[in-house]
């Protein structure tokens, strides 16, 4: 399939956007909050690790509507549909912060489509209230005006929104984690920005319960940072003691962007050793 190619697949309950690239087994990626098909947190370099990557953009983000699947267990079964489509039998599946109930649905429902389970600071609990109003007012109807503003901003008073934004990310001193990010790091989080979008994926994110992941019967892998703030360290214990098949890799990262810092490598190390484990 040509790398550039997206494609819309017209499923029983509506459009899913989709892309399938590389050769080699293949990965599901789920892509968390306000990710759309341009955001890239590393794992397109899965496919030149051998793997083929399957990214599905779930409901409310990029084409794929809403109708597909307002809960996690109903995008579940849509995802059977695009496997099916692409005659998958099996795949990994990675699932990313706000996508953790989804690729737990799927994990829970239809165990004999998933080999294991990568979940990478995803969530397991449900949203706080406070988080739910606040999100509610900035990612509703008002999310491209804030969007667009945000990266005006950004060209403007760069430090200014990168601390407003990470100030939701680390438990750390907001202007002592910006001191400390590499130019590496740092145009890893202006290029995230960049490519971030709500859509009407993030209001629908914030209605979703997690299955009960006491359910889950392939092998998991959680990657979570102790200073996380947007995704407390709690999701990792819960996992722990829900699932006897798993483990937990304790990231020691600064915030909840477990994939720039002094741990990146290991993270990417773990994932590849997680994914090629038969």
């Amino acid at each position: 399939m040509n790398p550039l190619t997206t494609t819309l697949l017209d499923t029983s309950k509506g459009i899913v956007e989709f892309t399938y690239k590389g050769s080699g087994p293949p990965v599901l990626l789920l892509k968390g909050g306000h990710s759309t098909r341009d955001t890239d947190l590393s794992h397109s370099s899965l496919i030149y690790e051998g793997f083929s990557l399957l990214t599905i953009s779930r409901p409310g983000y990029d084409y794929t509507e809403l109708s597909t699947g307002r809960s996690p267990e109903d995008f579940a079964n849509t995802i059977v549909e695009v496997l099916d489509h692409l005659k998958l039998e099996k795949v990994n599946v990675i699932s990313i912060s706000a996508a953790g109930p989804t690729g737990i649905a799927l994990a829970v429902h239809h165990p004999d489509r998933v080999d294991r389970l990568l979940l990478e600071a995803a969530l397991l609990t449900s949203w706080e209230n406070d988080v739910k109003k606040k999100a509610s007012l900035l990612f509703g109807p008002a999310e491209k005006f804030v969007w667009s503003s945000l990266r005006t901003m950004l060209k403007l008073f760069p430090d200014l929104v990168l601390k407003q934004l990470l100030a939701d990310l680390t438990t750390e001193n907001v202007e002592d984690y910006l001191e400390n990010l590499t130019p590496n790091d740092r145009r890893f989080i202006v290029d995230m920005l960049a490519t971030s979008q709500s859509g009407r994926g993030f209001i629908t994110d914030l209605g979703h319960e997690t299955p009960d992941i006491s359910g889950i019967q392939v092998p998991v892998l959680g990657m979570y940072s102790q200073k996380d703030r947007s995704v407390p360290y709690t999701n990792a214990l819960l996992l722990k003691s829900s699932v006897p098949e798993c483990e937990i890799f304790e990231v020691d990262s600064d915030s909840h962007l477990i994939w720039i810092g002094k741990d990146a490598h290991t993270v990417w190390k773990k994932r590849l050793e997680f994914l090629t484990n038969t």
